[in-house]
């Protein structure tokens, strides 16, 4: 008769050769009569595992292992069980017991670090990750799965470190070649792309790949790099919203208008229930509201789309509306920049600047925003105790901007503080001799030291500024008297003198509503009694080019450098009329009598229906009664400027 060991021997033979039934029906004898043998009830589990009874298979290898508790193979092969079955969170508790058994073993390592990721246990995984990687170091593997964890964890730097390595391991590792892709993209690295074409060229057949290749040309500015790896997605996926979406935007920013809104319809025709693609497809359709009411009915919480309704609503001067749609959509997402950016435009539009002060300092984390924080490592001024200190108040968008808000200046000065006021080289003979104002410095010169920082446009925050407490008190800028008195001699003779601005920097966004250029102002140059000096610097300027223009006018562009010149000139004449651009700010804030034509959805500094400007006490507004009719607000003018013209 065989003995035990014997016959367990001609089991196993059985079960390796595939003959499952006799070695099943051998092992069975074995048990029932030695029923605590653990080598037959592992090897009998491990059959029974191969047959796909896995219930079966762990309650056979549990009894193993609660038998030889020291064995790591048993406990490995119960691992590998309990993951087939479902259940990481055991397989990883028997693969850590294995480990601690045979701590030098990278292949019980490797297998519990997945096990515990898949059992959500982060830092197991990554623990049995890095012991992997110290008991073989050669292997690309464990580096490019613990990559990856750190980089869903948001641990971006650890991830990159821990991919590059695998990728000088595996320079053949597509995976790893993406996920390093995506963590350069992350932090905004000028390698992604590289990185992601190496994974795409390697993953032939990952749509996913091509996406991720795409978006990082996009936040590159490459659009047309970025439309040929989204091609690619589709090509692999032609369904694929993500996609489409951002093929759409790309063509939207290379200035292909049409394919960008044919390839939102396809995708609308594929997702009809798509509210990210109704969204997209309003940006290509600035007037219409119909788009964007269609993705709140499909995704209420859009933020975007709530932001852009309420955009929308704000320039149809629908306040009340906008202003509820702004609040949601800051209480969708608190954090957004966009969010509370766009509500400080339409609280200040409005009239309420305690809360639009306040929104508007999230300008600085709006992505699209025109100019960017200068990184300064000065403490922000907000209004506290600064007797004795010195500040640096700092121009930082427009010149317009800078004109309006410098009013300020003397005001910190008069809190006991030494200011110092950096702008653009344009401004600074301009600005010299503001009181209280001890250097004034051009962008891009060596600074002073200095305690404080604040952007001019902060300022107003700063000070509380509420309607009535607008620092108004004009002339707060002055001319240089001898530029300006060479200017009235010149300027001297019979009518009415009248300057000219039509247009903005078109580098601005809403120029183009914003300037009503020059051919809008042909009523103004019939009317009688009135002599016409143009001002108009720039782009704007290239419209007299071919025009016939009136005796009564003459432009001055030519002789001016900067703006203390056109504040000479300004201060020679018994009117400026201007658009919303930076001119009409320095004749506000010379004192100079000013006219300034408006359109339907004006910048928020203009406020809404009033003809008066709380900012300039000199100014009258001249508004479109309708969005693009500048014929209606230039007729009031010329009438307006008809009956000055006959007084004088």
């Amino acid at each position: 008769m065989a003995t035990l060991d014997e016959a367990l021997a001609i089991a196993l033979d059985l079960h390796t050769a595939g003959r499952t039934e006799e070695a099943e029906a051998l092992y069975g004898r074995i048990l029932d009569a030695v029923p605590d043998e653990p080598n037959a009830l592992h090897l009998y589990g491990l059959l029974c595992a191969q047959g796909g009874r896995l219930e079966q298979a762990v309650e056979l290898l549990g009894r193993a292992v609660a038998l030889r508790p020291g064995l790591p193979e048993y406990r490995a092969n119960l691992a590998m069980l309990h993951q087939a079955r479902g259940d990481p969170a055991a397989a990883a508790e028997e693969y850590r017991a294995a480990l601690c058994l045979c701590p030098d073993s990278a292949a019980l390592a490797f297998p519990l670090a997945g096990a515990a990721r898949q059992a959500g246990q982060g830092g197991l995984a990554m623990a049995a990750y890095r012991r992997t990687t110290l008991l073989q170091p050669d292997l690309a593997e464990p580096l490019v799965q613990a990559g990856i964890l750190l980089r869903y964890e948001g641990r971006t730097g650890e991830a990159m470190t821990a991919l590059r390595r695998a990728v000088r391991l595996r320079p053949d590792h597509g995976e790893a070649w993406h996920h390093l892709g995506v963590a350069l993209q992350r932090v905004q690295d000028p390698a992604a792309p590289a990185a992601l074409t190496h994974a795409a060229a390697l993953l032939p057949e990952d749509a996913t790949v091509r996406l991720n290749l795409g978006r990082a040309h996009y936040e590159a500015g490459r659009w047309d790099d970025a439309a040929t790896a989204l091609r690619g997605t589709l090509a692999l996926d032609p369904a694929n919203d993500g996609a489409l979406e951002l093929l759409a935007a790309a063509g939207r920013r290379a200035g292909g208008e049409v394919g960008a809104v044919r390839t939102l319809r396809r995708l609308l025709r594929l997702r009809p229930d798509s509210a990210n693609g109704w969204h997209a497809l309003s940006l290509s359709e600035p007037g219409v509201l119909g788009t964007l009411r269609r993705a709140l009915v499909l995704q209420p919480d859009h933020r975007s789309a709530l932001s852009g309704l309420a955009n929308r609503l704000r320039d149809r001067r629908e306040i009340a509306e906008s202003l509820r749609l702004h609040d949601r959509a800051v209480r969708l997402e608190p954090a957004s920049a966009e969010a509370r950016w766009n509500r400080s435009l339409a609280r200040l539009l409005a009239g309420d600047l305690a809360g639009g002060w306040e929104d508007y300092e999230a300008r600085w984390g709006v992505a699209d925003f025109p100019t960017r924080p200068r990184g300064l490592p000065q403490p922000l001024w907000s209004g506290e105790g600064i007797a004795g200190q010195t500040i640096l108040l700092h121009e930082e968008q427009g010149r317009g901007d800078a004109i309006q808000f410098v009013r300020y200046a003397p005001l910190v000065a008069a809190r006991g503080a030494r200011v110092l006021l950096e702008v653009g080289a344009d401004l600074v003979s301009l600005f010299h001799g503001l009181p209280g104002v001890e250097r004034v410095v051009a962008r891009g010169e060596p600074l002073p030291a200095f305690d404080w920082q604040c952007p001019l446009l902060s300022l107003p925050r700063a000070f509380a500024t509420r309607l009535e407490t607008i620092p108004a008190a004009v002339p707060y800028l002055s001319a240089d008297p001898a530029l300006t008195a060479a200017w009235k001699e010149r300027l001297t003779g019979e009518g009415l003198t009248v300057g000219l601005v039509w247009a903005g920097n078109p580098q601005f966004a809403g120029d183009r509503e914003r300037s009503p250029g020059l051919a809008a102002l042909a009523p103004l140059l019939a009317v009688p009694g009135c002599r016409f000096f143009g001002l108009q610097l720039g782009p704007g300027r290239d419209e007299l080019a071919g025009r016939a223009m009136p005796p009564s006018f003459t432009d001055l562009a030519p002789e001016i450098r900067d703006f203390a010149d056109t504040a000479a000139i300004m201060a020679s004449l018994d009117l400026v009329v201007s658009s919303c651009t930076a001119p009409a700010h320095l004749a506000g804030a010379l004192g100079v009598p000013l006219w300034v034509l408006l359109s339907h959805a004006p910048d928020w500094r203009w406020l809404l229906d009033r003809a008066d400007s709380p900012w300039y006490p000199t100014a009258r507004l001249f508004r479109q009664p309708r969005p693009g009719d500048w014929s209606a607000a230039v007729g009031e003018v010329a009438a307006a400027l008809a009956e000055r013209a006959a007084r004088s």
